[in-house]
């Protein structure tokens, strides 16, 4: 063996030990105790030192995870956590502290902190790839908020943020697209919390629905009966809500739709040289929906017809639609929701 090989072992042989004594010198250094943690978090927490507190917290779960306080430590980290956007931390510090605590404490000041996680995961909040650390936050984490939501419920049923929780995953499911899923939640809130101040804002919701419905099926009126019903239910319960104007807005958009709609029947069978079908509803959109600016239109054309089709003249009669299309009162160009987007 070289003199050259005996030096490297020689010198592997001492680093080694060097490291292994600093190891072992780490490891059986005595902890810090436990009363002197906490009052240091707590004096922390006086100062609004979040930092310092964050570490003191840190260190007490970690090195007395069995100690009867550390529960209480867990939500207090958890808050921490919240504070500086660390909404995973915030979440897992939560969990340890709902299994952890006996007593329960801060059992719905836990749930609260949930809320705030699910809001922020409902707003675009990204996770760690695969849960780890050390990689991106790439992850959506939208589906988690809607379990989140579904767990608050379940755990403070008839409390505020149950209804909180409840109302936000219905926007969360109509924003993701889901518009029946939505619905439904928006008619759960409204059975459960009709009373609630987000109520309102259900209905509208709900009415939301209803247009968007109606446009992709212009020629189903079953929409606005069920509007019609929200609204009332909307009236009924809140009669000096100034939002009763946008619900109110709501119906006479999807009246509109529905005459367009019917309006594009009548003009269809008009260009196929059916007069008599084209009549028929050209009439119908006059009768069912008065109030449509489409009426004006319909109006015109039934007339045109009447002087071009003799024999069509006395079966469709127009003195009674002329009188109604009288106080035909148009729409604004623009009907707009609660949150400022156009309804047309």
């Amino acid at each position: 063996m070289s003199c050259y090989t005996l030096f490297s072992m020689k010198i592997f042989t001492v680093v080694f030990c060097i490291l292994l004594t600093f190891c072992s010198t780490k490891g059986t250094a005595a902890p810090v105790p436990f009363d002197q943690l906490y009052t240091n978090l707590q004096d922390s927490l006086d100062r609004q030192d979040l930092k310092q507190a964050k570490q003191s917290a840190e260190s007490i779960v970690e090195a007395y995870t069995d100690h009867p306080m550390c529960s209480e430590v867990y939500y207090q980290l958890a808050t921490l956590y919240l504070k500086e956007g660390e909404y995973e931390l915030a979440l897992e510090a939560v969990e340890h502290y709902l299994k952890k605590d006996a007593t329960l404490r801060f059992y719905e000041e836990a749930y609260r902190i949930k809320l705030e996680v699910a809001h922020r995961f409902a707003k675009g909040f990204r996770k760690h790839v695969a849960g780890w650390k050390l990689l991106p936050k790439w992850m959506p984490a939208q589906d988690e908020a809607l379990d989140l939501y579904d767990e608050i419920q379940g755990a403070v049923p008839r409390s505020e943020i149950a209804a909180e929780a409840l109302f936000a995953k219905g926007s969360l499911q109509l924003h993701l697209g889901d518009q029946k899923s939505s619905l439904d939640t928006f008619q759960i809130f409204l059975k459960k919390f009709g009373q609630h101040p987000l109520a309102p804002h259900a209905h509208i919701k709900i009415g939301d629905i209803y247009v968007a419905d109606t446009k992709n099926q212009v020629n189903d009126d079953s929409f606005l009966a069920l509007e019609r019903l929200n609204f009332q239910r909307f009236k009924d319960n809140f009669p000096s809500d100034p939002r009763l104007r946008i619900a109110e807005g709501q119906i006479k958009a999807i009246e509109e739709l529905l005459a367009e709609g019917m309006y594009e029947i009548a003009a269809y069978y008009k260009r196929t040289k059916r007069p008599d079908a084209a009549l028929l509803y050209y009439t119908q959109v006059v009768t069912l929906y008065p109030k449509s600016v489409v009426a004006h239109k319909a109006i015109n054309t039934i007339q045109y017809l009447r002087g071009k089709y003799a024999d069509l003249h006395d079966k469709y009669p127009i003195e009674d639609l002329e009188i109604i299309v009288d106080v035909v009162e148009e729409l604004p160009d623009v009907i707009k929701d609660e949150s400022g987007q156009s309804i047309h």
